[in-house]
């Protein structure tokens, strides 16, 4: 990061997180704002700990009393520290980030809070529909095979990146910004298959795999980690 191309402060929840598109359009975030929302009591230490140091960089921003020297991390170390945090903000925070500020500012180059989004949201409607167990069971594989998909693009993206490929930054947006989603739809999943029971001999073997799901301790970690 030696050329400052934008610079930008959006909010989450009233909280500030500034953020920085290097010339290679790379978005950094600013550490100690990121760690602020995550719960992090002593932002360097989390930093230390947490995140890879070829992820952080040092930036010099405009301040009352001059020019001020702020911490910031790439996407890779926003994901460490999000991954370990405790705070219940960690969720929604990871959802904010990469399924509406970052899609945003790649589409448009900025992002800011759309007009519908300020209105009180509207009842939401619920639907009944009825559903063989055939195909519940293939809706639950579905989920499974999306999840696994993402677990390896989650693995590809660094190999791809190294070697200059032109897929690596679809790979990443198949690894990183439908993480949410998917962690979404295993609620839903797991809410419509509660009634069945784990079968290795049928298709509802896919339910050792639902029920031992955790959004936190996936291919991502074991391999960038």
């Amino acid at each position: 990061m030696t050329t400052q191309v934008q610079f930008s402060t959006f909010n989450f929840k009233n909280l500030p997180v500034r953020v920085i598109a290097d010339p290679n359009s790379e978005l950094w975030f600013c550490g100690t704002d990121v760690c602020d929302i995550l719960g992090y009591v002593n932002a360097p230490d989390a930093l230390s700990k947490h995140c890879k140091e070829a992820g952080i960089a040092k930036r010099y921003i405009s301040h009352s009393s001059g020019k001020k020297s702020v911490i910031f991390i790439n996407e890779p170390n926003l994901y460490r520290l999000i991954i370990k945090s405790r705070k219940p903000e960690a969720e929604p925070f990871e959802a904010w980030v990469f399924e509406e500020v970052l899609p945003q500012i790649r589409k448009t180059g900025s992002y800011s809070l759309q007009p519908q989004q300020l209105a009180l949201p509207e009842p939401e409607k619920k639907f009944t529909i009825e559903l063989t167990e055939y195909e519940l069971q293939q809706m639950a594989w579905l989920w499974f095979i999306a999840l696994r998909a993402n677990e390896t693009f989650q693995v590809l993206h660094p190999a791809l990146k190294a070697i200059g490929s032109h897929y690596a930054a679809t790979v990443y947006d198949q690894a990183h910004e439908y993480r949410p989603s998917i962690r979404e739809c295993h609620k839903i999943v797991s809410k419509m298959t509660a009634q069945f029971d784990y079968d290795r001999n049928s298709n509802w073997r896919v339910l050792e795999h639902i029920k031992g799901y955790n959004p936190r301790t996936k291919a991502f970690q074991l391999s960038v980690l």
